[in-house]
């Protein structure tokens, strides 16, 4: 895999004024802190007003660098009188274009994002005044920096026609990245060119990353808390788990907050700037850690997946664990709804609906791993939780109980244990097609079915002593009828799955990680995000394909990217197509809507 290593360049500021005089300048120098004042390059009269003058406004524009990454600017824009503004940044081989803001306004704070690295664009605005007289503003030259950080030459295949336009964003993991480049895993937004366009980067993990309606991005960073950030990186919200240590000194797993507070300290809280974490801390559950996803729910409230601890009888520890000798508490996962100020609402905890000793799962006897210790062990693994508004439900992906489950969402507060359905293994829903088996990323569709990474891991009749029936991973989505008022009669379906072989001509197995996201156009997106063939040999990488889907299986593929070899291994949590960096109410085009629901026949 080919590589290149960047430094930062150290970008300037500058301030430009435009005013209305008679003649046109041709813009302003390329010089820190200068104010110069300048005319429209252009005027157009689009409607009429019987109040308004036909002057164009005198604009002050400040474009900066940000803090937080090197390929973004923030634009400030003082208007002699309120107009609606749309930038056009130009360089020799690449262009962006702002949507136009939904406001007219004297005052616009904007974000400069889409940018590529290294590359000198002349920065033009369009103002449009409430009578409809647009004017053209040559605002000078911004030049974007490198991304500090050891990364790969993105080599992707497009179908240009057939694929979905826009931004992919993928939550990148090196397994083998220098001290000097941080901690942080980040995120990455590549255009169809594989030119990185995008950059965010904090302490921990950012995961599970999800687009707000607000313009503002939600993610997980593991195993502690979630942030929301915007465009630039500006962190606006930070929640944190405020564990109860336990009262005698035991092994904490690495993916406890308190082993992540011993570890990391200080860093835990973020990049410098951040605001100070809000506490999640009910008082009738011992939240220890922050995993996986942070679902932001359509009423502005948030759905965590977090864990607690359970003491269990040595009987039944013999009965899980035979001749394990270690008084072992279980670990289970907690569904958490909180408000944005880190009031707890309800939780659900696995523990109240599942029974341990019927479904043990495959790693409960585990002690050596990144989610499981002598002392507290893994048990249902959930990775995934969403909110489905029609049903009223609570949609929560359980890995290693190879489960699906659907909670009612009730009016009452507290802890909750109303399972609406189960769908996988001991399930409630009977299933017409193959089940699935360590699933990740569960998806909810506008009709109602779900779409899911199948990873496959113990699928029947797969495993290693028999080499003829190779494991595969897979998209697959089902259809949930659960309509009538009889649950007898509830049943699920499977629609449409997605295989794809590897190199070696073999299926493809992703043992670990994974997505699948239907996009805007109806095409599903699929993160293949952790192969690791031969393990614990072998090295980690990844694959991201998009699928036109076709009948019950397949499908052609119009975009395909693989990352990760020996030298430098490299997995994906997840990753997202965005028609646009630009969304949110800031932007006239802007319609509230699910990104993650398909406007078309699923």
């Amino acid at each position: 895999m080919r590589y290149r290593t960047v430094c930062i360049i150290f970008l300037f500021s500058f301030v430009v004024s435009c005013s209305s005089a008679e003649n046109v300048q041709d813009g302003v120098q390329n010089n820190p802190s200068s104010t110069t004042e300048i005319v429209p390059t252009s005027t157009t009269k689009e409607a009429t007003s019987t109040s308004s003058t036909t002057q164009p406004p005198v604009l002050s524009i400040t474009i900066e660098p940000t803090i937080y990454s090197p390929i973004a600017a923030s634009l400030d824009i003082q208007s002699s009188k309120p107009v609606a503004v749309q930038v056009t940044a130009t360089s020799e081989n690449h262009q962006v274009v702002t949507p136009r803001t939904s406001s007219f306004s004297s005052a616009h704070s904007l974000p400069l994002v889409g940018l590529r690295q290294s590359h000198s664009y002349n920065i033009e605005v369009l103002a449009i005044d409430e009578a409809g007289l647009s004017s053209t503003y040559d605002a000078g030259n911004f030049v974007s920096g490198e991304i500090n950080y050891p990364l790969p030459e993105f080599d992707i295949f497009v179908d240009f026609e057939h694929a979905q336009p826009g931004v992919t964003l993928i939550e990148y993991n090196a397994w083998a990245v220098p001290e000097e480049f941080g901690q942080g895993e980040p995120l990455i937004g590549l255009d169809h060119e594989g030119q990185i366009i995008f950059w965010y980067q904090n302490t921990g993990t950012t995961g599970a990353v999800q687009a707000t309606e607000r313009g503002t991005f939600i993610s997980q960073y593991f195993p502690v808390g979630a942030r929301e950030f915007d465009l630039l990186g500006n962190v606006t919200h930070n929640w944190q788990v405020d564990p109860e240590p336990p009262e005698i000194e035991m092994e904490f797993r690495r993916a406890d907050a308190l082993a992540a507070f011993e570890m990391l300290g200080e860093a835990t809280n973020g990049n410098e700037g951040d605001p100070d974490p809000v506490f999640v801390k009910p008082d009738w559950v011992n939240l220890t850690s922050f995993h996986h996803e942070v679902f932001p729910m359509p009423n502005g409230n948030l759905l965590g997946l977090s864990t607690t601890n359970h003491k269990v009888s040595s009987d039944l520890r013999e009965v899980l664990c035979p001749g394990d000798e270690a008084e072992f508490e279980i670990t289970s996962d907690v569904i958490v709804e909180f408000t944005p100020d880190g009031e707890t609402l309800r939780t659900w905890d696995l523990w109240d609906v599942l029974d341990v000793e019927e479904l043990p799962g495959n790693w409960i006897c585990n002690v050596d791993g990144l989610f499981e210790s002598v002392d507290f062990r893994d048990w249902t693994h959930a990775n995934a939780v969403i909110y489905d508004e029609k049903r009223d439900a609570i949609l929560v992906s359980s890995r290693h109980t190879d489960q699906i489950i659907a909670f009612n969402h009730l009016e009452e507060l507290g802890p909750q244990t109303s399972v609406r359905w189960i769908l996988g293994r001991q399930g409630t829903l009977p299933l017409e097609g193959e089940s699935f088996y360590h699933p990740h990323a569960v998806e909810l569709q506008s009709d109602g079915s779900i779409l899911l990474y199948d990873n496959g891991n113990f699928r029947p009749n797969t495993r290693p002593e028999n080499p003829e029936v190779p494991n595969y991973s897979r998209a697959v989505l089902y259809e949930i009828n659960d309509i009538s008022d009889n649950p007898a009669e509830w049943s699920a379906t499977q629609l449409w799955e997605h295989r794809v072989d590897d190199f070696n001509g073999d299926p493809l197995f992703a043992s670990f990680l994974g997505d699948a996201d239907r996009v805007e156009n109806g095409n599903v997106l699929i993160t293949h995000g952790g192969i690791w063939l031969n393990r614990p040999d072998g090295f980690q990488r990844a694959r991201i394909i998009e699928v036109v889907p076709e009948g019950s299986a397949g499908g052609e593929i119009v975009w395909d990217l693989a990352l990760g070899d020996e030298e430098v291994p490299i997995t994906i949590y997840r990753s997202e197509r965005l028609p646009s960096l630009y969304f949110g109410p800031l932007w006239e085009d802007f319609v509230p809507n699910n990104d993650d629901l398909c406007e078309s026949d699923c």
